[in-house]
């Protein structure tokens, strides 16, 4: 276990009805058993509940260990009233799945969400890496065109481009220091989360270029559960890193960025 408090990224919580293990409560007794002091939580899609965001907010009434992360429906053409209800909620980010969402990152939609969220000052957080569908509306050298043209907004590159990708997400990162973070999440199995894996040579890599400043620790919950999580901290805590280093990535640069 890490020896600093852990205020973890990325976290998807469902109603039970949903995902049975996927409940606030459940990722609660998660941040318990693994020593996490606070987490984001994501709200869901929109075709997996009704008003998301809505009801993200009702679950985290009075969760002070939780923070929500809104989500955007692209098949409505109400982006910036969407974005703006989620900075209304009293969210700090917005969770962005391209693959999943089946957006491109460099559509006239996602660009409304960009420019709105940077004039908000709300936190991005993409999913990068493989998850089958077409490479081009996601390809991870992408992020530099949004860095570029909206150069106030930051954002996490959420599996650091995974097994496939991980160089041209090294690229981006380099190339845009001061708004782009590295998100170290479900990174560390070989087995489960083959595609996204990525070995100790590459994560000493990572922080030797960018800085441990600019990485970010994610639970990938429920996907992944306590054990999963207490290794992906062994991991970490296991690479030789300072207890400096350790703090910025076990929450200290998510603190700073989301103001808490």
């Amino acid at each position: 276990m890490s020896n600093v408090n852990i205020v973890a990224n990325h976290a998807h919580v469902f109603p039970k009805s949903f995902r049975e293990d996927g409940t606030v409560d459940s990722l609660k007794a998660l941040m318990d058993e693994c020593g996490i002091l606070k987490a984001v939580a994501f709200a869901p899609f929109s075709d997996m509940v009704e008003n998301p965001n809505r009801w993200l907010a009702a679950e985290l009434n009075g969760e002070d260990r939780l923070l929500g992360f809104g989500t955007v429906d692209f098949s409505k053409e109400n982006i910036k009233d969407q974005v703006n209800e989620i900075f209304a909620l009293g969210f700090r980010g917005i969770k962005l799945h391209p693959a999943y969402q089946k957006f491109s990152l460099v559509s006239e939609k996602a660009f409304e969400v960009y420019g709105q969220a940077e004039k908000l000052g709300l936190l991005l957080s993409f999913h990068t890496g493989i998850h089958w569908h077409r490479i081009q509306d996601y390809n991870v050298i992408l992020h530099d065109e949004i860095a570029y043209h909206f150069k106030n907004l930051k954002f996490t590159m959420e599996h650091v481009g995974g097994y496939a990708y991980f160089d041209q997400a090294v690229g981006v990162l380099c190339n845009n220091p001061k708004t782009t973070f590295a998100g170290l999440t479900s990174v560390f199995d070989w087995e489960m989360n083959k595609f996204w894996y990525l070995n100790e040579n590459r994560l000493k890599d990572l922080i030797h270029l960018i800085g441990a400043e600019r990485c970010i620790f994610g639970l990938d919950f429920p996907y992944n559960d306590a054990e999963k999580t207490k290794h992906g901290i062994a991991v970490l805590n296991g690479l030789g890193l300072t207890d400096e280093q350790k703090q910025m990535i076990f929450g200290g640069t998510l603190t700073h960025l989301l103001g808490i």
